[in-house]
């Protein structure tokens, strides 16, 4: 089954109109991107939702994850960026939130994570998965610019 291709483009994920169609794709790696970067950063969706407050997490969340909330996508990674210095210290912190986001995905694949700083205000996140079901290894590899608070590059390798 496939899935609307969603791409970064400096602005928050878009879709791609290929061929006066939305362009679909099969891989993995929109769910890895929506877990870190998809909305309600670093917040629990609540089970108490007020009418006139607008949500900002993902509306599968109350869905399907009401009563559970370890199965939420709640962003932890796209908050702890935004909210923290990059330094070496802190380099394990963020990518412990990037594991966390990525949890779901511990029945489908092998996940391990590799950050680098790659200038004062720039971090790489590099994401490989194996998967179970046919041991096909994936990688992917996000730039995050802390200077603008923004995912600026995003490759599937």
């Amino acid at each position: 089954m496939a899935d609307l291709l969603i791409y970064e483009s400096g602005s928050g994920g878009e879709a791609n109109l290929l061929s006066n169609d939305l362009e679909l794709t099969n891989s993995i790696f929109n769910q890895v991107y929506l877990a870190l970067f998809g909305g309600n950063p670093g917040f629990i969706t609540s089970n108490l939702t007020v009418e006139s407050e607008q949500n900002f997490d993902w509306w599968g969340n109350n869905l399907f994850f009401k009563n559970d909330p370890d199965s939420q996508f709640n962003s932890y990674t796209e908050e702890i960026l935004n909210t923290t210095a990059l330094n070496s210290s802190t380099r394990e912190i963020i990518k412990g939130y990037v594991l966390k986001d990525l949890q779901f995905l511990s029945n489908l694949a092998e996940v391990s994570v590799d950050i680098f700083i790659i200038d004062s205000d720039k971090l790489k996140i590099n994401i490989f998965l194996k998967e179970l079901s046919n041991l096909q290894n994936k990688e992917f590899q996000f730039i995050w610019d802390g200077t603008k608070s923004e995912l600026i590059e995003k490759r599937i390798i």
